[in-house]
Formats: C-alpha cells, structure tokens, sequence
C-alpha cells in the first residue's frame, strides 16, 4: 500500500533587516526558494529578525513592501505587494498573491525583495541566508485543473478562387489537444457587421498543414444570410471524429466589395 504524506505549514520566509547600529553577521546553512502556485491566493509569511536572530517590532518599520519581478526585472502587473503585520505575533508580517495575478504566467523563476522605511530612511530587508538583497520564488505549476480559454481568431487571409472570386478564411485551428478526456465536439461562433454572404466550415484530417490540406476538405456546415440583420452565426456541437484542423471561410455578396464584415470566430 502506497502512503501519501500531506502537510500544513505556513510559506514562511525569514528575513533580515539592516537596521541601524547592527552589524549583518548570522548565516543560515541552507536557505529554500520560496514555492508558489497558479490556481490559489499564494499567502507569504514573512519572520523578519535582525542580526541577533530576534524578531524586531514592525510597529518601528513603515510601509514594509514586497517586490516581485521576472528573471529580467519586470515586475508582476500588480507587484508590488504590501506587508501586513500580524499583531499577536512579533515580527512576522503576510502578503497575499492574488490567484489572478498569476493565471496567465508560465513556470519560471522569479525574483523578489523586500523594502520598508525606517524613520522615513528606507531599509533594505535581506532575503537569502547570504545577505543578498534578491531572492528566489519559483513559479511551479497549477494546484487546480486547467479550464480551457477560448480561442478568437480576428485575422482573415484573402484567396482567388478558379472562378476569378476572394474567398476569406482563418488560420487552420487545431481540433485536437494532448488531454486526459479528449474533446469531441467543438463550436465556433462568428461574429458579423452587416454581412451579407456565405459563411462555411471545412475540415481536413491531415496531421500537419500544408498548401494542399484543404484541397479535399469536407465542408461540415453552412450559413447564407440573405439581409443583414443577423449579429452571430454559429456552428455548434461540431464533432471533432478523424479531423485535425478545421478553419472557417466567407465569401461576400459582391467579391470585390462585400456588404457588412466577419470580425472574428470564437472556438470553444
């Protein structure tokens, strides 16, 4: 039988204030990078000591910020992040990464620091047992399933067709993904000005694209708008079966000046 260990502890981070009247002596022998997560508010607790290893009261620090940026130096669109004291614990303080700030990032790692005033001076706070002003937070994955985006396509490429006629399409969207559960349908909605024309799906089941993959492709479903009043077409419910690639075309009413526009095509 397999054992699984779980713990709960807090993401707690010592640090070392360069205080006035204090020289920067104690090491630690290891420090860890400091782990966050997509899918949570990642709460950060923060024991800042001075160098006699003794928590110092936050009350006689102001403004106690942390910092969060890129391995280039960019930070995070809403770092900084302020400190809050706790008040029944000395010297420890917490911040909190919203889940939202970092839904869109990928696995990577990031650099932080820590900042505070001290009779309106600033003070840099020490974040690595070797006293340097920058640490390391490691960005590592999801704690929560991925939900899959909508794909918009907003782009059309124009091409002449053997009667002489522009026929718009989308870049090839991919019908297939590396999942646990497999998708088997897809929808597209297509959002329209005005237009008057036809609107067409094709699908092809080569497994990479190339100039000919939609010379064969099977036309799946249709739409003719005779006036314009319709805001969206949709093609729903398209079951994805052998095909790797579909894309969505249009032809205008008049080829070299159609009535309304094609303005995108949503995929979920």
């Amino acid at each position: 039988m397999q054992k699984i260990l779980s713990y709960l502890y807090p993401n707690r981070i010592e640090i070392l204030a360069n205080l006035t009247g204090f020289t920067v002596e104690y090491t630690n022998v290891y420090q860890k990078n400091v782990k966050i997560y997509r899918g949570i508010d990642n709460v950060l607790e923060f024991d800042i000591k001075n160098a006699d290893q003794k928590r110092i009261d936050l009350a006689t620090l102001d403004d106690i910020t942390l910092n969060i940026m890129d391995t280039e130096g960019n930070a995070l669109p809403n770092s900084p992040y302020t400190l809050t004291p706790i008040p029944a614990l000395k010297g420890i303080a917490t911040a909190t990464i919203p889940v939202e700030d970092l839904a869109d990032l990928k696995d990577q790692y990031l650099k932080f620091s820590l900042t505070a005033l001290q009779d309106s001076t600033d003070v840099i706070l020490y974040t690595d047992s070797k006293f340097g002003a920058i640490g390391t937070m490691e960005l590592n994955g999801s704690v929560a399933p991925v939900i899959r985006n909508d794909r918009v396509y907003k782009t059309f490429t124009g091409e002449i067709d053997l009667d002489g006629n522009v026929i718009n399409h989308t870049s090839s969207i991919p019908a297939k993904f590396y999942e646990a559960i497999p998708i088997t349908q897809l929808s597209f909605d297509i959002d329209i000005t005005g237009f008057i024309g036809s609107i067409w799906l094709e699908g092809t089941t080569d497994s990479t694209i190339s100039v000919n993959s939609y010379l064969n492709a099977t036309r799946l479903q249709s739409f003719t708008t005779a006036i314009a009043t319709t805001n969206t077409v949709s093609f729903g419910n398209v079951n994805i079966g052998e095909f790797n690639y579909f894309r969505v075309l249009y032809q205008g009413d008049n080829p070299l000046t159609p009535t309304g526009t094609v303005d995108s095509v949503t995929v979920s």
